[in-house]
């Protein structure tokens, strides 16, 4: 299996980033600016987004930041209360790769890689655009993903990956946007 990303097999994942959970998460301003980065990535390249929700009606619905980017014609978040959101979607259903963001790491993060790895999915986790409460439980987690045969790389590195050459009007785009 190449190491390289195929748009083609790849789709972004946001798990729950929800208005009552990001403001407590560690470094949450960095995250917001990461997680509106990845999405406009996803969009430039024409990866399919999929977002999930953990009980809206508690802990709010996806940040406003979050769901313009998604932009109107986004599908409607999947609602799950399992931790682990592999269960929202079908057998076949997310491509062949799968980038995750969102929070918490330790949690849903975790619990939802687990499960798509043993699905047979490759997965990269977007360490940047991921948080937990606490940086421990955070650090820990992708360290465990990592093991578990996780890719844990950065927005930047993945949206680099996918244009693959330093020319043309993408490439451009591509500079703004990373700015």
């Amino acid at each position: 299996m190449s190491w390289r990303l195929d748009p083609t097999r790849t789709g972004l994942l946001v798990i729950d980033v929800q208005e009552k959970l990001v403001p407590v998460m560690h470094g949450h301003e960095a995250l917001v600016k990461r997680l509106l980065t990845a999405v406009a990535v996803a969009r430039q390249f024409g990866l399919p987004v999929f977002h999930t929700e953990q009980a809206p009606e508690k802990l709010g619905a996806t940040i406003a930041p979050v769901r313009e980017a998604l932009g109107a014609d986004a599908a409607p978040p999947r609602l799950d209360l399992a931790f682990s959101k592999a269960g929202c979607f079908a057998a076949g259903e997310l491509p062949g790769t799968v980038l995750v963001v969102g929070i918490e790491g330790h949690v849903c993060i975790r619990q939802t890689v687990l499960d798509l790895l043993e699905r047979g999915s490759a997965v990269s986790l977007l360490a940047d655009a991921i948080s937990s409460r606490s940086e421990r439980d955070y650090n820990l987690a992708l360290h465990e993903l990592r093991e578990a045969g996780a890719r844990v790389t950065t927005v930047e590195t993945v949206a680099w990956e996918l244009q693959g050459r330093a020319e043309g009007e993408e490439f451009r785009k591509l500079l703004k946007l990373l700015k």
